[in-house]
């Protein structure tokens, strides 16, 4: 893809390491204290320093590169560090707090300038007390409010400053305070810094963006009120601010610019003022210094003009969202409530009631509701949707083992349920975002017998593999030192979710899977956006690229797989690309946007091909896919059920061309067309390749490492070094690499297990491949046709295009397909992975009745939670 014009934190680079900016921060955070200690002890040394040094120097750096600044501020560390250290409530801001921390950092900042007028410059200890003071309440913002949003995003006197000077910088520095982001803020600067002021400016509130423009309406009034009137003039000063004020309200009004054009002109005018007045005070480079500054600004204010119409292109690009009466209201599953004897669901956080069909999931229920919730698996094994149930636990299906499981890794409150596993069949009040513990809540195996000489383990990756082997370590291991090593920025994050990177408007927030006090509750040392480089097996130590080696008793390989990409001519063009990671997501929103394409192709149509394919189409594209074989998910369907799936698809708008293989891209700096083995040549604007998937193997390969597609393990998990095992994408087990989410957490409780002196062995997890398309309830599971004659098919299909389908060999279920019918899943799967007996059963489920399964699910009874 090309440059990306609005990058976001994880796009933007960090320049330094994490371990060089603490340290840079942390001399800075003490260097304020020696500041303070100047001021008091030696007040005429400490006031030349901060009133003639350090705050006339501020300007310019955020100006120029103030993501340096965001990183390494004193207020900002004071802020940060009780989230460092773990001991931060984490609340979210209240909402007065919302609407106005900006208000009251513009009056701070007023009240600031002013102070300085009538005499702060030259009183040390008030200046001291000053700088304690704003560290102090940075400090105790960040104990109680997550993220930033006790101080360096709300109330900071500084942040109007650097909101309106910062807007455009020089030199992008990536913000690495927030990892993971908590999305405590709304047009979050450190999040995107070029969009967040334009984000400001165009929100649809005008008392949002309205604050904005009277500070900077003001602003060069107050800067020229404070160097041009007498000490102690106050009202100078305010009618100073008074006259801006109005010729910015008589610009506003008379001429026919943008606000943002007014806006950052009178931002520009305000820095030439400033160092106008202070060039006034620095003879013999007065001139030098002012014909610089006014240099500055003038290029600052013509790129930052420059940047509005890709801003509002961006916003104006067509974002389809689901709304009632569109795909869901289309569901094949039909989930409209009964009229009379359903349950009711009470959504706490809308304070809205719905009449409910029962057996339907939370998370079903929320999503044709038009609830904001996210999903992944479906299976309640990823933990992307945990709600709190307030009232009528009793009233839910009961808990299954892989819930349970997900439930004991997240850690979250007794009242706590995964939305799409909890079925409705009473009434029932649920908060769709869950409570926290009370206390700490970390599962532990009891009576497990560890290895007390496994003082170290590491874990390469942060996918689910690695994350679930940090997790049954800890369960097992209570003092062994564990290290989580994740290439990516971020946080084990929903990837079944990413889709909604690519047509969804919340970016990363939702995605993550665990809370973020989760690794330090573990005492797990995550390396976020950290290489490992080399694995040596004689010294038994992982090399990172930042140069460190961590030391290892035992190493579980958990790297994951990327994206296979077959030869095709031309790849790697501007708008080529894949769809794996949440930066490829993030990166096709932008491209898509920056460019306005109107036509998509998805090379590939597997699962994640068609989530791809519809995630363009939401995105407002005429999304195509092109499928080598012919039919859709060949490896998980029959042909009947692959002929409805590929009916329904074309009837929301996707295009489906089977038989048809990607041969080469053209385009001049960017795709435009792509020709396909055939012959036939499509205009098409992106590509996507989504052609399965392959082991990141190459760093166990290096290492001496049997390999083959993956890395080769046995039954326990275990290479061919007894120190070194795999799990997930990365390991192959008898020929076999699944690339499936269920058996990566399997594997990675083997492994996790053997590594600290288990003895558990693997028994490979029967596939289950979900569709998560709006409007489509499609699985999967295990087998999808009989091996022969002494295997039994039943297949059903009703008028609407339902269709569901088991295979049944000696007496026990193999497979099925299930298409509209998302209530009985559970059972099915219970039923294929415990392979329970259904030869009673048999005359039942020929006839439809499949419900007889649900009383041989093995479900676990959950106790009903206390009301809330």
């Amino acid at each position: 893809m090309a440059a990306i014009t609005f990058p976001n934190y994880t796009q933007i680079p960090s320049r330094l390491n994490l371990t060089a900016w603490r340290a840079i921060r942390t001399v800075v955070w003490l260097g304020a204290l020696v500041v303070a200690g100047l001021l008091i002890a030696v007040p005429d040394t400490g006031l030349k320093v901060m009133w003639k040094g350090v705050i006339p120097s501020l300007p310019l750096l955020f100006m120029v590169a103030p993501g340096v600044w965001r990183n390494i501020c004193p207020l900002a560390t004071s802020n940060q560090t009780p989230r460092l250290l773990g001991i931060t409530k984490g609340l979210n801001p209240p909402k007065w707090l919302k609407e106005y921390g900006y208000v009251i950092a513009t009056g701070s900042f007023v009240g600031f300038v002013i102070l300085r007028k009538i005499g702060l410059d030259d009183n040390g200890p008030l200046s001291a007390l000053l700088l304690l003071g704003a560290m102090a309440g940075a400090f105790a913002g960040g104990m109680v409010l997550k993220g930033k949003s006790g101080w360096c995003s709300s109330i900071c006197p500084l942040l109007p400053v650097q909101r309106i000077y910062g807007q455009t910088p020089f030199a992008l520095v990536g913000n690495n305070h927030c990892q993971p982001c908590v999305g405590c803020a709304k047009s979050c600067y450190d999040f995107n810094p070029r969009a967040a002021y334009l984000a400001d400016l165009n929100d649809a509130d005008g008392y949002w963006s309205g604050y904005r423009k009277f500070f900077v309406g003001a602003f060069p009034g107050l800067i020229l009120g404070f160097f041009e009137t007498a000490d102690n003039d106050v009202l100078g000063m305010l009618l100073y601010m008074a006259v801006s004020t109005a010729l910015f309200a008589l610009a506003v009004t008379f001429v026919k610019v943008s606000a943002h054009t007014i806006t950052s002109t009178f931002g520009a005018i305000a820095f030439g003022i400033f160092y106008y007045e202070v060039g006034g005070q620095l003879e013999p480079a007065t001139w030098p210094i002012r014909a610089a500054a006014v240099a500055l600004a003038a290029v600052w204010l013509v790129r930052t003009w420059r940047k509005e119409k890709p801003f509002l292109a961006q916003a104006a690009a067509p974002v389809v969202a689901v709304a009632p009466g569109g795909a869901a209201s289309r569901s094949i599953a039909n989930n409209r409530a009964l009229r009379s004897g359903a349950p009711e669901v009470h959504f706490v956080d809308d304070d809205k009631t719905v009449v409910a069909k029962p057996g339907l999931s939370l998370l079903e229920i929320a999503e044709s509701n038009g609830m904001t919730i996210e999903s992944g698996c479906r299976m309640g094994i990823c933990g992307a949707d945990p709600v709190a149930i307030k009232d009528g636990m009793d009233c839910l299906s009961g808990i299954s083992d892989d819930e349970k499981a997900t439930l004991e890794r997240l850690g979250l409150a007794p009242n706590t349920r995964m939305a799409c596993c909890a079925r409705v069949e009473g009434p029932v009040s649920v908060a769709l975002k869950p409570d926290k513990a009370a206390v700490p809540s970390l599962s532990k195996v009891q009576g497990f017998n560890y290895d007390k000489s496994i003082a170290n383990v590491v874990v390469i990756g942060n996918g689910i593999a690695g994350v679930t082997a940090v997790d049954h370590i800890r369960r097992r291991h209570p003092v062994t030192a564990i290290d989580l090593i994740a290439e990516e920025p971020h946080h084990l994050y929903n990837r079944m979710g990413i889709a909604r990177l690519v047509y969804g408007k919340s970016a990363m927030q939702g995605l993550y899977l665990n809370p973020d006090t989760w690794y330090g509750e573990r005492d797990v040392e995550t390396w976020l956006n950290t290489r490992a480089l080399q694995i040596d097996r004689v010294n038994r130590t992982v090399h990172l690229g930042t140069g460190e080696k961590l030391p290892y008793d035992k190493l579980i390989l958990a790297m994951g797989s990327r994206a296979f990409v077959p030869p095709i001519e031309g790849f790697g063009l501007a708008g080529s690309g894949v769809l794996r990671k949440a930066d490829d997501a993030i990166r096709v929103r932008n491209f898509a946007q920056r460019h306005a394409t109107k036509k998509a192709s998805i090379a590939g149509g597997g699962l994640l091909g068609l989530e791809a394919a519809y995630a363009l189409h939401q995105l407002g594209m005429r999304a195509t896919v092109l499928e080598r074989s012919d039919r859709l998910l060949k490896r998980q369907l029959d042909e009947r059920a692959a002929h409805l799936l590929q009916k329904y698809l074309e009837g929301l708008g996707l295009e489906i061309i089977t038989s048809a293989e990607t041969k080469a891209v053209s385009g001049h700096g960017r795709l435009d067309s792509i020709e396909l083995v055939d012959g036939r040549r499509l205009d098409a604007e992106i590509l996507l390749v989504a052609a399965g998937i392959q082991p990141n193997a190459e760093l166990a390969k290096a290492a001496g490492l049997a390999t083959n597609r993956g890395v080769l393990v046995n039954a326990r998990m275990q290479t061919g070094d007894p120190h070194i095992l795999a799990a997930g994408d990365v390991a192959e087990f008898e020929g076999q690499v699944p690339g499936l989410w269920p058996t990566a957490v399997a594997q990675a409780e083997i492994a996790a297990d053997v590594a600290v002196g288990g003895s558990k062995l693997y028994d490979p997890v029967i596939p289950v491949t979900i569709l998560k398309v709006v409007g489509i309830e499609l699985t999967s599971i295990g087998r999808f046709e009989a091996a022969g004659s002494h295997e039994e098919e039943i297949a059903l299909e009703d008028a609407s295009g339902r269709y569901r389908k088991l295979v049944v060999a000696d007496g026990r279920i193999v497979g099925a397909i299930l298409l509209g019918f998302s209530k009985e899943v559970a059972a099915v799967r219970t039923a294929i992975t415990r392979g329970f007996d259904v030869t009673h059963q048999i005359d039942n489920l020929r006839a439809g009745r499949w419900d007889v399964l649900a009383g041989m699910s093995g479900e676990m009874p959950l106790a009903p939670a206390v009301p809330a």
